[in-house]
């Protein structure tokens, strides 16, 4: 919570800094990188789900191999990314853009803690390693609030480096106090053998975050031009600040989820963990929105009066919290391992976000109608999931 603070005021007070047209062009080198999230190709995914598999199944060797692998791999694509655009600040430098030259060093930069901290922090599953972690993320939310100091004189490149600070912060701290201090070897046996497990989910997983996070500033660059992309990347900073706390429950009930189910299959006692709880979250988050809503209003023109006509994205993105919190039962369905199950839930999300907004444009515009069809998209992915929750549980009483 104390990091998620630091995080929206230091987006506000950048907001109120920075205009809009500044912050859209800085969030447009991020949209490639956001894309190519994919690489990791299921590591993360496949160590959420089988660190605590085993060690609900008292195998610690196996754990070791499989994170010994996973880091190998995540090493070599950061490396690979970084000099990808290391070659885009070379040939940006050539046509004397300058702008270019910073911005995709700053994604090289990036890409290691994507991927290395991505894959460091998907070993960190116990609750101690949870509290960690959670001083990890404060640290690093720290260092980006701090970095707000720089905005005034230096502008964009005042962002390039409150963007990558707390990155460089993070892959040190998570690599010195990562709970599986492993020798990072290359075995593609044991690679594979977690793929089969990650991969799968990482292809919804990363459909229904990366891509879908990238194709709506995508479709909203597109549409609205770096004005549009900048009142968006703020709409993003509330929308990011109101979801800490399920996102926070999230990280907690995967792994109880997963060692239940590891424990018993009983696809009833794992979903049991978290169904009155959404219920009831639900219900605070939905209070919370209306609150928020409401003083947007009247805040926005004093606090950030630069982002004024971010307004009606800002309200629509605060929605997205209820989403996030009604979505905590979709676990259950990761603990089960059958991807599929979690994946038609995403495919039909995806379908009704892109006709959603297709057919919203002539009547909203295309912003807001990539906003509100993401919105309607999500939703359509959580009504999936439940009915095959729902189905789940009833072929298991039978």
């Amino acid at each position: 919570m104390a990091a998620s603070l630091f995080g929206f005021l230091g987006g506000l007070i950048a907001a109120r800094i920075i205009g809009p047209e500044e912050t859209g062009l800085f969030k447009a080198f991020t949209i490639p990188l956001t894309y190519l999230t994919v690489l990791h190709l299921g590591t993360f995914d496949g160590l959420w789900r089988q660190i605590p598999y085993y060690v609900g199944k008292k195998m610690p060797q196996k754990v070791e191999a499989l994170a010994s692998s996973a880091g190998a791999w995540n090493i070599l694509v950061s490396i690979i990314v970084s000099i990808g655009f290391i070659i885009c600040a070379l040939y940006s430098l050539w046509h004397h853009d300058y702008y270019g030259v910073v911005g995709w060093i700053t994604q090289a930069i990036c890409c290691w803690g994507t991927f290395y901290a991505g894959y460091l922090a998907a070993t960190y599953r116990t609750i101690h390693q949870f509290e960690a972690l959670a001083r990890i993320t404060l640290v690093r939310a720290i260092v980006n609030f701090g970095m707000v100091l720089v905005l005034p004189f230096l502008r964009f490149y005042g962002l390039c480096i409150r963007n990558a600070s707390p990155f460089i912060t993070g892959v040190w701290l998570l690599h010195r106090n990562r709970p599986l201090k492993v020798h990072y070897h290359f075995d593609a046996k044991t690679l594979i053998d977690l793929l089969k497990i990650g991969f799968p989910f990482s292809f919804w997983g990363t459909l229904y975050s990366s891509v879908w996070v990238a194709t709506e500033s995508a479709l909203i660059l597109s549409f609205g031009g770096v004005t549009a992309l900048g009142f968006f990347t703020v709409a993003i900073v509330l929308r990011d600040g109101i979801c800490v706390l399920p996102n926070a429950i999230t990280q907690v009930l995967l792994p109880r989820a997963v060692e239940g189910f590891a424990q018993d299959g009983s696809v009833r006692n794992a979903n049991a963990k978290s169904a009155w709880l959404t219920v009831g979250l639900t219900a605070f988050m939905v209070l919370i929105v209306l609150v928020v809503s409401y003083s947007i209003d009247f805040l926005v023109p004093l606090a950030i009066p630069k982002y004024v006509d971010g307004i009606p994205l800002m309200n629509i993105c605060l929605w997205f919290a209820v989403v996030q919190t009604a979505s905590l039962p979709l676990n259950t369905l990761f603990a089960t391992g059958r991807s599929w199950l979690y994946g038609r839930g995403v495919i039909v999300g995806f379908v009704v976000f892109a006709l959603a907004a297709y057919l919203l444009t002539p009547t909203f515009g295309g912003v807001i109608a990539v906003a509100i069809g993401s919105l309607l998209g999500r939703t359509a992915r959580i009504i999936v999931a439940y009915l095959e929750i729902f189905m789940l549980i009833r072929r298991e009483a039978l």
